[in-house]
C-alpha cells in the first residue's frame, strides 16, 4: 500500500495537553459482551432482558450477544485487548472511518502492560478473529446517538479485519492491521457518545473491579449520591453466574468491591434485603473520591498542568522513513529534538552537548539499513518510560534506566528489530493456516436499575 494514511504521533504543545484518557464507546461499557466466566461458554449466549417505560410507551429491551462455536464468547483478554484499541483511536481527528489503522503488536503489548511474544500475537489474532465472529442482537437496547435512535438490528462490533500482509482492496497487500468496525460503534465515537475512562487505572485493576469500573463508572455521572443494583441484574450486566445464597455471591463480588475502595474509587458498599424476595439483595454503591477527581480532571483547563497524551498527523510510513533518512543527508534534523524532549522529561538523565553526534553515529546511521520508523520507536520508548517512571514512584518492581538512557534507547531498537521480524513469520506462518460532559450524557430514559 502507499496511499493509505497512517497516524503517527506528535507530541501537543503545553496548551493543547489533554488530560491522559482513553474514550470508550457507551454502550460496549454499560452492556454486556465480554464474559468473565473461565468455563467454556462455545454454546452459551449472554442475554440481558428488561422492561422499559419510555415516554408513553412500554418496551421490552434485549441485547443479545452469540458467540461463535470455534471461538466462544469475548473474554476478559479481548476486553483489555479492545480498551487499548480504544486508547489509541481516542483522539484520532473525527470523522472516524474505516478501514481504522490498528496498533502494532508491539504497541498494543505495551499498552495492555505485557511482554510482546509469539504467544501474545496469537492472543491477540484470536483475540480479533472472536470478537469478529461475535454475533449481537439488539432490540431497542443498543443507543446510537448520531441517530439518536435505539437500535433493532443485528451486527457485530467488528465487521472486519485484514492483518498485515494480506490483500487489501483491489489486490493491494496491507502494510500493518487494519479493522472496519460496524456503523453504529463509529456514529458513537463520531458523536463522542463515550465515557473517558483512566487506562491504567482499568489496567491496574483485576477483571470483576475492572469491569465494574467500568460500568459504575458511567452510572455514577447521573446518580453522584449512589446507585443501586439488584444482585441478579449486575450479574447479567457483568456478565456472571449468579449465585444462589448471600455468602457466595458477597464471596464472587467482595473481592472486587474491596479491590475499588482500596483505591478509592468507591467510598463505599452495603447489601441490602429485599422484603419478599429470596436469592436476591440490592447492592447500593457510593462513589469515592477517585470518581470526583476523574470528574474535576475533565472539567480542568488547558493552560493547567496535566498529562499529555499524543494526538495524531497524517503521514504514510514510507514518506516519514524517506524524509527523516532524506533530512539528514541535507543537513537537518528532524529526530533529535524529540529525542532530547523525551529524555529531558525526566531528572535522573543527563544530557549532554556532545550527545548529539552519539545519537547521529549510533542511532541515525544505524537506523538507515534497519526496517524501523525512528519517530515511531521513540514515541514507544517514552510511553514505556513513563509507564515504568510511575512503577517507580509508586516504589513497584520496575525497569526504569537509572541515568543509561543511550543504552536504555539502543537495547529498546535492538528488541524492536527482532520482534519485527518475530512478528513477520508469525504473520506469514498465520497467512498459510466534542469532550466532555455531551461525550457522558447518556438519553434520559437510559435503562439503569436504581433506587
Amino acid at each position: 500500500m502507499t496511499d493509505k494514511k497512517i497516524p503517527l504521533k506528535k507530541h501537543q504543545t503545553e496548551q493543547e495537553q489533554l488530560p491522559c484518557k482513553t474514550k470508550s464507546e457507551v454502550n460496549f461499557l454499560v452492556l454486556p459482551y465480554f464474559s468473565l466466566d473461565r468455563t467454556d461458554d462455545s454454546g452459551r449466549r449472554i442475554e440481558f432482558r428488561e422492561v422499559e417505560q419510555r415516554g408513553t410507551e412500554t418496551y421490552e429491551i434485549v441485547w443479545t450477544v452469540i458467540p461463535h462455536p470455534d471461538f466462544g464468547l469475548p473474554k476478559d483478554f479481548e476486553r483489555r485487548l479492545q480498551r487499548a484499541v480504544e486508547h489509541s483511536i481516542s483522539n484520532f481527528p473525527r470523522p472516524i472511518s474505516n478501514p481504522i489503522p490498528l496498533p502494532t503488536y508491539r504497541e498494543l503489548a505495551r499498552m495492555m502492560g505485557v511482554t510482546c511474544c509469539g504467544r501474545f500475537v496469537e492472543k491477540v489474532k484470536k483475540g480479533f478473529i472472536t470478537m469478529m465472529m461475535t454475533g449481537i442482537m439488539s432490540n431497542r437496547s443498543y443507543y446510537n446517538k448520531q441517530k439518536k435512535a435505539w437500535m433493532k438490528e443485528g451486527f457485530h462490533l467488528y465487521e472486519k479485519i485484514i492483518f498485515k500482509g494480506e490483500k487489501m482492496g483491489d489486490a493491494e497487500m496491507s502494510d500493518r492491521n487494519y479493522a472496519y468496525f460496524t456503523s453504529g460503534y463509529l456514529d458513537n465515537l463520531n458523536a463522542m457518545y463515550v465515557r473517558p475512562i483512566d487506562f491504567d487505572y482499568l489496567k491496574s485493576l483485576k477483571p470483576i473491579a475492572s469491569r465494574l469500573y467500568e460500568l459504575l463508572g458511567v452510572k455514577f455521572y447521573g446518580h453522584r449520591e449512589l446507585i443501586q443494583y439488584k444482585y441478579s441484574s449486575l450479574c447479567r450486566l457483568l456478565p456472571l453466574r449468579r449465585q444462589k445464597n448471600l455468602s457466595r455471591s458477597r464471596q464472587q463480588l467482595e473481592g472486587a468491591h474491596m479491590e475499588l475502595e482500596k483505591t478509592g474509587f468507591l467510598d463505599r458498599h452495603d447489601w441490602i434485603s429485599i422484603k419478599g424476595t429470596k436469592g436476591d439483595w440490592y447492592i447500593r454503591y457510593v462513589p469515592g473520591s477517585r470518581f470526583f477527581e476523574e470528574m474535576r480532571a475533565l472539567k480542568q483547563k488547558p493552560s493547567e498542568k496535566s498529562e499529555y497524551v499524543h494526538v495524531v498527523e497524517e503521514m504514510t510510513i514510507q514518506e516519514e522513513s524517506a524524509s527523516v533518512r532524506d533530512s539528514y543527508l541535507s543537513g537537518q534534523d528532524p529526530v533529535w529534538p524529540v529525542f532530547t524532549d523525551v529524555v529531558q522529561t525526566y531528572q535522573e538523565f543527563d544530557l549532554q552537548d556532545d550527545d548529539h553526534e552519539w545519537f547521529a553515529h549510533r542511532v541515525v546511521e544505524k537506523f538507515s539499513w534497519q526496517d524501523l520508523n525512528l519517530l515511531e520507536e521513540i514515541r514507544n520508548w517514552e510511553d514505556w518510560l513513563s509507564i515504568e517512571h510511575r512503577k517507580k514512584k509508586a516504589g513497584k518492581p520496575h525497569k526504569f534506566p537509572r541515568s543509561n538512557f543511550k543504552g536504555s534507547f539502543l537495547n529498546w531498537l535492538k528488541n524492536s528489530t527482532r520482534s519485527d521480524e518475530a512478528v513477520s513469520r508469525l504473520s506469514q506462518a498465520a497467512g498459510q493456516v466534542t469532550r466532555g460532559r455531551k461525550g457522558w450524557d447518556l438519553p434520559s430514559d437510559y435503562p439503569i436499575d436504581v433506587m
